[in-house]
């Protein structure tokens, strides 16, 4: 009986210690929010002198987007200052664009961005925004030399080129009296209509459980979502939702078809679909697992344990810094682009070696032990189940009410009575694994922030 007493009253402690722990998690987040509202906020005239240091006042004119009229010191007028957003891959993209009366771009500063660190890097490299100096605003931009994509950064640089032209547009109709192109905004191509057809196509095979359908989605989503789109779900996607940095639907509306929708589909339906049909990481592990395991290694449990309980840290600590540097593109560790692109920076590179390695002995390494997206999907999914329980106020303490069938039978728990599992060598390897692949994931947060 004091046993019993003694394991009821240390499962007391550890619900109190566990709650403690995500009402601090949540305190921390909310913080870092009210930061990031605060630290956005900055002074106009500084920030037009930025692009025309000679400036010395403003006056704000009407427009769709923020305008103003720039003078120097003598009353001399120098340009017009326009900012505007467009949307790249991560989120949006704000650009603030400077416009001459001649109807040239005098200088372009980019202001805002929700990419990931790499890809803007790439694309900073290539010198977007300066190289559209000098453009003419009565043309569109990628008609006019200079301008050229990046590879791996397509979208990045088809945002900041946006952004710019809806600044310019506005000012040369409105302000210069010239006549311009139509502006298109809405942007879907061929490959979006596989993408959805493919995710179609999956919750239509779960919800009438055609479990043979199954491996064909997964290579069709290994080629389509994987290595033509690049499209994998990142946590990165779901912290713009968070940051409240999401591109515009008419500009990325597949996007909001693989985000939103899936959020949607995993919350109402009260299950995962996304990682077990169309992940395609997940896909390339599992076919790993299948073609070249030939070892019957089960892993000591509390190895699989403890690694789970790591995926919720380091969802936390994502969501934190991208609340806190208002870039949700830090918080994508993962390392799908590198397998899909051959884009990411070094942590990510010997993550993916390290996971490819592992899933040949463990089924779906990364996505059982470590993969953020799953572990938000998967809570997700459980919310439907919660949620239904607390309107029905059907709440069930399966623990407490072990415990008291114990009692009344004045028989212990089986629970007191389990054994420990020895660790083996593979137990000890994949131990040893999964603690460098922590640090990879670290050091990938840390490289997306441009620390080294």
């Amino acid at each position: 009986m004091r046993n019993q007493q003694k394991t009821a009253e240390q499962r007391k402690v550890n619900t109190k210690g566990k709650n403690l722990l995500i009402i601090l998690a949540l305190i921390t987040l909310l913080l870092a929010s009210i930061y990031q509202h605060f630290s956005n906020k900055e002074d106009i005239l500084s920030l037009l002198q930025q692009g025309e240091p000679a400036a010395t006042e403003f006056k704000e004119i009407s427009g769709v987007y923020k305008t103003y009229e720039l003078w120097d010191e003598h009353g001399n007028f120098l340009s017009y200052g326009v900012i505007a957003s467009a949307s790249g891959y991560g989120g949006p993209i704000t650009v603030l664009t400077f416009v001459d009366q001649e109807g040239l771009i005098s200088n372009a500063l980019l202001l805002e961005d929700s990419e990931t660190p790499l890809y803007l890097k790439r694309v900073l490299a290539a010198g977007y925004p300066e190289n559209l100096r000098g453009k003419i605003i009565s043309e569109p931009l990628e008609n006019q030399q200079g301008i050229d994509a990046i590879s791996g950064a397509t979208r990045t640089v088809e945002g900041i080129i946006l952004a710019v032209e809806k600044g310019m547009y506005q000012i040369g109709q409105n302000q210069l009296g010239l006549s311009i192109p139509n502006l298109n905004t809405f942007y879907f191509q061929w490959q979006d209509g596989l993408v959805i057809l493919l995710l179609v196509t999956a919750i239509c095979a779960a919800t009438f459980k055609k479990r043979k359908l199954r491996p064909w989605i997964l290579v069709a989503a290994v080629f389509i979502l994987g290595f033509m789109e690049n499209n994998s779900l990142t946590i990165g996607n779901y912290m713009s939702i968070l940051t409240l940095k999401m591109p515009t639907f008419f500009e990325r509306p597949i996007w909001y078809v693989m985000v939103v929708g899936i959020l949607f589909v995993t919350l109402f339906w009260g299950r995962n679909i996304y990682c077990s049909w169309l992940c395609p990481f997940g896909a390339v592990q599992e076919g790993i697992y299948k073609s070249l395991n030939l070892v019957d290694y089960k892993p000591n449990p509390k190895v699989i344990r403890i690694s789970r309980k790591s995926q919720w840290f380091f969802l936390w600590l994502a969501a934190l810094l991208a609340l806190v540097f208002n870039n949700p593109g830090i918080a994508s560790f993962e390392p799908f682009a590198v397998f899909f692109n051959g884009d990411g920076n070094s942590s990510q590179w010997i993550m993916m070696g390290l996971i490819l390695l592992f899933a040949i002995f463990l089924l779906r390494f990364w996505c059982r032990l470590f993969c953020p997206v799953g572990t938000f999907l998967d809570f997700t999914a459980l919310c439907k189940g919660k949620f239904r329980k607390f309107l029905t106020k059907k709440r069930e303490n399966d623990e407490k009410a072990r415990a008291t069938s114990c009692q009344e039978k004045g028989a212990p728990c089986s629970r007191e009575k389990t054994e420990e599992v020895q660790f083996s060598n593979g137990d000890k390897a994949v131990a040893v694994g999964v603690f460098i692949i922590w640090v990879l994931i670290l050091g990938a947060l840390v490289q997306n922030l441009g620390l080294f």
